[in-house]
């Protein structure tokens, strides 16, 4: 019992053996935040698509505006949590260079030339979803899900669609509220 008397007097006379004391200004820390909900999860079906626009004649695509037929296809999210009741999603790619609502076909070799990717809302194909724009589905409260209707095209906005390869990657961003 000795060994504990000795050493807590040696913490008390070294706190008590402390030079001057000044007092210093008082700082205030206040910090904020929000806890967001869980955001929802897109359907393993929707993840990482291949549109497949298949064989395309150079002779279709000859005359500017010419273009494939379209191919419709959907993004679904699933879970979706109780509070969120819109989903919305920015469409990002690398634009075409005269028309910024189309995406650029790529550029490497073996790539076809004069060609670009249209993509679009299959409810309504005039409503263009190009690099930057954004689309909305509202939630469905009973299965928590939402889906986006898409279509896709490829088209030749100058005309004279050179033979090769077709190949674009767009990305989806979603945000909630």
């Amino acid at each position: 019992m000795l060994p504990l008397k000795v050493y807590l007097m040696v913490a008390l006379s070294s706190v008590f053996s402390v030079g001057p004391v000044f007092a210093a200004d008082i700082v205030n820390i206040n910090v904020t935040g929000r806890i967001l909900p869980t955001p929802c999860v897109v359907d393993p079906g929707s993840v990482s698509q291949n549109i497949n626009f298949g064989q395309l004649l150079g002779t279709d695509l000859r005359t500017a505006g010419s273009a494939s037929a379209w191919v419709p296809f959907t993004v679904k999210l699933i879970n979706c949590p109780a509070a969120l009741v819109t989903a919305t999603v920015t469409f990002q790619g690398t634009p075409y260079p005269t028309d910024a609502t189309l995406y650029q076909n790529a550029t490497s070799s073996g790539s076809a030339t004069n060609m670009a990717i249209q993509m679009v809302d299959n409810s309504n194909r005039t409503l263009a979803k190009g690099n930057s724009t954004t689309m909305s589905s509202n939630i469905d409260p009973t299965l928590r899900t939402a889906t986006f209707g898409l279509a896709a095209r490829v088209i030749t906005p100058g005309g004279n669609a050179g033979s090769g390869a077709i190949n674009s990657v767009v990305t989806m961003t979603f945000t909630y509220q």
